[in-house]
This record gives structure tokens, sequence and C-alpha cells, in this order.
């Protein structure tokens, strides 16, 4: 018998089979949001680590090379300023925190601002993986310039005593400053020139004055070339004398006076200088560019105040120093750069107390400076009866000689510290007018005020040393 078709029957288990399926898929679909709904936050926490990565790595690139182009020289200088280009530049994703940043000057090898920051991002899945901060990193090698300087220093009687303790004092502390331990990538040297009547220059006499000749000059007070070991000579108050040569020198006459051309082209002065009179060479001696701070340091502690002044025989050979016309002279690491090195800074740091009263006629202490002013200290013995050759002041001479080192192709960067000089007009004149500028004038009134002068001037040659 055939069963009969029950239409009621078939839509009621239609109905509980829907039911039933419903119920799977609602399970399936439990099962799979549990699964695939941290995985989608997951994802979502890749994506937005990623993107705050992107935005902290421009930031700190841009704020280390911020930090690399000032001119800080500390590391908590360029960490300061690094730390405030960051925050300045950086952005956070909503819910981000900037953790910390670290802003290092390193100075082995190339010069570098080395950078590291993290920044903390929000999770919305904390349990799918680890999540730490976001940590990125860069370096920044710092441009920069090699630098050469000569300090000028005043060596004078005038300056005995607490004026020369001062001096040695400030001009230790700036080579300190200024020479780097670390000459690579750019070097940074100093000569030290002390001056008084003259400039001792050792071993560098023969070459910068010519060779003696042994016995005096035959006829009385020419001095004859080849130069004579001693010279005799009438004095200013008409007595007849014989004085030996030193290894001091005194200033160039001729075409060549007031520039920096070789020995072998124009020589320097001799000296003959009253050595029984109280009015010698010099003891300090010229010391050439050099990187080394312990002889640098010696050459400071071997100043001794002595004898008269002639200031501008000084600033030449501060000059010389500097100069690439004396690297036949000044040979190795005492060599000086040529004015078109590139990446070269050449600066002159003049520092006196005022007295420029030395000039001179064929070696020795000129009777006048000129036919109105008189010149040197000491008595009329001390003075050979000639003007000097040169028919200008040492003052007028220093003029022309830092006139002649700014000018171009030379652009020698000039500072002058005048020591206690606001009642000497023609000190005032003179720092004045050979400085670069008169943001390089500094007239301290005593020693104290002088180390901060040379402190400042220390910064300025390491702003100059890391210019672009």
């Amino acid at each position: 018998m055939r069963n009969r078709f029950d239409p009621v029957s078939v839509w009621r288990s239609l109905r509980r089979f829907a039911a039933n399926k419903a119920g799977v898929s609602a399970v399936t679909f439990a099962i799979s949001f549990s699964v695939l709904a941290p995985m989608t936050m997951g994802i979502f926490d890749i994506y937005q680590i990623n993107g705050q990565r992107g935005k902290l790595q421009d930031a700190l690139d841009a704020a280390a090379l911020y930090a690399a182009r000032s001119t800080a020289t500390t590391t908590e200088d360029i960490d300061a300023i690094g730390d405030k280009a960051l925050a300045a530049n950086l952005k956070l994703i909503p819910g981000a925190t900037l953790q910390s940043s670290d802003f290092v000057l390193n100075t082995d090898g190339d010069a570098k601002v080395v950078a590291v920051a993290s920044v903390r991002v929000p999770a919305l899945a904390p349990d799918a993986f680890v999540h730490n901060p976001v940590t990125v990193n860069t370096e920044v090698t710092r441009a920069g310039n090699n630098l050469e300087v000569a300090l000028v220093l005043d060596n004078s009687t005038s300056m005995a005593g607490a004026s020369l303790t001062s001096l040695k004092s400030a001009a230790t502390q700036l080579v300190d400053l200024v020479v780097s331990d670390n000459q690579s990538p750019y070097y940074s040297k100093v000569s030290i020139i002390p001056y008084g009547n003259g400039v001792n220059v050792g071993s560098y006499a023969a070459t910068a004055r010519g060779d003696t000749q042994t016995g005096s000059n035959p006829t009385r007070g020419v001095n004859s070339t080849p130069l004579y070991e001693s010279f005799r000579f009438n004095n200013r108050s008409g007595g007849k004398v014989t004085w030996d040569i030193s290894t001091c020198v005194s200033e160039r006459t001729g075409p060549e006076a007031y520039t920096d051309a070789s020995p072998a082209t124009a020589k320097v002065g001799a000296n003959y200088p009253a050595t029984a009179n109280g009015n010698p060479c010099i003891s300090a001696k010229m010391a050439p560019l050099s990187s080394s701070k312990d002889s640098l340091h010696t050459a400071i502690n071997n100043l001794t105040a002595c004898c008269s002044t002639g200031g501008h025989i000084g600033v030449a050979w501060g000059w010389y120093t500097l100069s690439p016309n004396w690297a036949e002279v000044f040979t190795g690491d005492a060599a000086p750069a040529a004015y078109t090195a590139p990446h070269t800074i050449k600066a002159l740091v003049l520092m006196t107390d005022g007295e420029y009263n030395s000039v001179y006629c064929n070696g020795v202490i000129a009777q006048m400076n000129t036919n109105s002013s008189a010149s040197g200290s000491g008595s009329d013995n001390d003075h050979i009866n000639c003007n000097g050759t040169n028919g200008k002041d040492a003052y007028a001479q220093a003029q022309a000689l830092c006139a002649a080192m700014k000018a171009p192709p030379n652009n020698i960067v000039i500072y002058t510290v005048g020591l206690n000089v606001l009642s000497k007009p023609e000190a005032q004149d003179l720092v004045n007018k050979c400085a670069t500028d008169s943001k390089h004038v500094y007239l301290p009134a005593d020693g104290t005020a002088m180390t901060v002068a040379f402190k400042q001037i220390a910064a300025d040659l390491q702003r100059l040393r890391l210019s672009h």
C-alpha cells in the first residue's frame, strides 16, 4: 500500500531542518569571531606600529640633522637641542606617547650625532603578540672645518705679575677648548707667538733673517748682508757700542714689509738687543701650528714678562704661522694650509695691554718711532742713532699688517683682546681697527675678565669649526 502524501508533515519537517541549520550557523559564527577578531585587531596594531615607526624615524632624522648643524660642542647641549627638535617634528597617533630620546655627540672617528628614540603605541589586541615600544635610531656626520689659530700674546715687562698669570691661564683654557682630541676628519691647530721687543723664533732665525758672518761689521752703523754676529754702531747718546745678534727678530722692511712673503723672497729684520741694559731677546720662543696640547701648554708656561714692546712684530709672526707662503719654513704638521684649502678657517687672536713702543733701524731699537714719537724703553744708550726704517710707529705697522691679513684671498679672522686699554687712545684704535669687526673686540679691565674673553673667543672659534 502506498504512503499518502501529507503536505503538513513535510512543512513541519522543513521547519525543523531550518531551525537546526540556523543554530549551526550561529555556533560557527561565534567560533569564527572569537578567532578572527583578535587577529583583525592584531593586524590593525601592526598597521599602527608601522605607521608610527615611519613618523618617528622621519622626526628623529630631522632632529638629529638639526642638532648636527648646530654649534653645540657637548653631548649635553646636543641632547637638549635634539630633544626640542624631536618634540617639534614628531607626529603621534592617538594614544601614543614618546617614552625616551637620546642624542649623543660621538667624536670617535668622524664627528657624528647618534640618536635613538622610543614611542609606546596603544594596543587593541594586547594578548595577540608582545607589543614592545617602537624604537628607531639614526646618525648624522657633522660637517665642519679645519681650524688654524695663531695666539699672539703680550710678553712685555708691563705684563709682569697678575696680568701674565691670568694670560697663561686664559691661553691654556683656549687651547684646551679649541684643539680637539680627535684630529679627524677635521683638524684644529694653534700656534703661540709671545712678543716683547721682538719675537724669539729660535731655530727658525737663520732661515728667517739670513745666516750670519763671523766678526763685526767693518763700517760702524751699517748692517751689511750677510749679517754679522756682532754689530758696531753709535747709540742715541753718542756712545760707540757693539752688540751681538740674537735669535729674536725685528720687523721686515722694504716692499714686503706688510706682506706674508716667504723669507726666500724677503728676509725679516735681525735683532741686536741691549742684553746688558735689561732689554734682551725675550726668552719665550714662538711655537708654530700644533695639535699637541702638551707642547702648546709648555710654550704658554714659558711666557716670562720682559722687555719693551714691538707688538707689530708679534702680529707679523702670527700671520706667518698661518701663511702658506711659509710652509717651507714651518713644515710637516706645522705647515699652514693654502688660503683656498676647502673647509679651512684661519684666525688670529691678538692680546695686548697697549704699550707698543719699539721699532727698529738696522736691527737695533730706533731712536724714534717717527720724527715726533719717542721709541722704546730705557736710556738713550739702548737705542741706535737712527729712526725706524719703515717710517711708521709700531701701532701703524700693526694695523697695516692686520689690514693685509683680513683682505682677500687671505681672509684671516682677527680677534683682539685689549687688557685695560681704555685710557690709551692709540691702543684702543689698534684693537678696534685690527679686529675683523666690533664683535671681535674684547676690552677686559682685569685678568678675570680677560679669562672670560678668551673663553668667549674659544666658543666662537668652535662655532666656526662646526659651521657649514
